[in-house]
């Protein structure tokens, strides 16, 4: 294919054909394409995207490939579009909210920069390919500072990076220094390199995607392997209070019915503390939950014959089993012999925290 120079304000469109050569009777025996390219002057103009900034940013953050070093993937497919262009610069860049970041880039010499100085914003609207032989005479870009300065920027051609759903999220680029353009074959290798980055992106972004999801598996595995650990310890420890409970029982009374209710008393204050217990992500038990489940009959009444005075408290479950175990033991002696067996009897628990 021949060099074309299109101008800012040219669009092209290929028209195929198919012609065949039949020799008689007999199968064609040459099939080809026919392609003809037509340019035709229209006026320039950026369509309304259909899409917000905070839409694009979201796309281009769910990448997680901002700040990220440098990958030969993408390094080598930034040397390809340099050799295929000959071109001595070329970029995979990204618009972020307030910077221009390199994924890649050859004869730059920078992974980011200002938008105010860059040049990929003024045409990511562009669906595509944009080429601009000379940015000196694009009203775009000939007050750039990269187009006025150094390295005097003339050439510019971009294939815009976008999503599934559409959203720009930067562009694969190449710049010279001299006004040229592009071959119909290096526009088709921009074109091919540009899907290239964005597979490169997508495969990047459902690796992380895999890893994270096993990373939490594992989590949830090595916890759950610990809540067994921690189930099977809880149970053995509550079968061995049990049984103290019960030998404990049955040296303190007399007769089988005040052994039943002294035991189903112990027992059911176990279980409330075990209550507590589970209900907190950490296995702890509030200090001020274990009186109140212990004295809620008698805190409850109009007369509130208990006050509980002290800061708030945490007991881990090596703590909080057997103070609950003590605060029935005083609960029940206070209502057998202390001041809960007296209707007009009060009692008051504070507590203090010491360093």
């Amino acid at each position: 294919p021949e060099a074309f120079i299109p101008q800012p304000t040219i669009a092209r469109r290929s028209e195929c054909g198919l012609k065949q050569i039949d020799h008689g009777n007999k199968r064609p025996l040459l099939t080809f394409y026919v392609v003809r390219t037509v340019f035709a002057s229209m006026p320039r103009s950026s369509p309304s995207p259909s899409w917000s900034e905070t839409e694009r940013i979201a796309a281009l953050r769910s990448y997680q490939i901002l700040d990220t070093p440098p990958e030969p993937d993408f390094d080598d497919l930034v040397r390809l579009v340099t050799q295929v262009c000959e071109a001595p610069r070329a970029a995979i860049t990204l618009i972020d909210q307030d910077r221009q970041w390199f994924k890649a880039e050859v004869g730059l010499g920078l992974r980011e920069a200002p938008l105010d100085v860059a040049i990929c914003p003024e045409v990511m609207l562009q669906p595509g390919l944009t080429v601009i032989p000379d940015a000196t005479k694009d009203p775009r870009l000939a007050s750039n500072p990269l187009v006025t300065g150094k390295p005097h920027i003339r050439f510019y051609a971009g294939v815009l990076l976008e999503t599934s759903d559409g959203l720009p999220l930067g562009t694969l680029c190449v710049l010279d220094d001299d006004v040229r353009g592009l071959t119909d074959a290096q526009a088709f290798a921009l074109h091919t390199l540009a899907r290239q980055v964005m597979a490169l992106l997508e495969l990047r972004r459902a690796l992380d995607q895999r890893d994270s999801a096993l990373a939490a598996r594992q989590e949830a595995e090595q916890r759950q392997s610990l809540l067994t650990r921690e189930l099977h310890h809880r149970v053995k420890n509550t079968l061995a209070t049990v049984q103290a409970v019960a030998g404990s029982t049955a040296r303190s009374v007399t007769d089988i019915d005040e052994f039943r209710s002294a035991f189903s008393g112990r027992i059911a204050a176990l279980a409330n503390t075990h209550a507590i217990i589970t209900e907190d992500h950490d296995q702890r038990a509030p200090l001020l939950d274990l009186l109140r489940v212990e004295l809620a009959r008698f805190s409850e009444t109009s007369t509130r014959r208990v006050s509980l005075d002290g800061p708030a408290v945490l007991l881990k479950s090596e703590i909080a089993i057997p103070l609950g175990m003590a605060i029935h033991e005083l609960t029940s002696n206070s209502v057998k012999y202390g001041s809960l067996s007296n209707p007009r009897g009060r009692v008051t628990v504070a507590w203090e925290v010491r360093s």
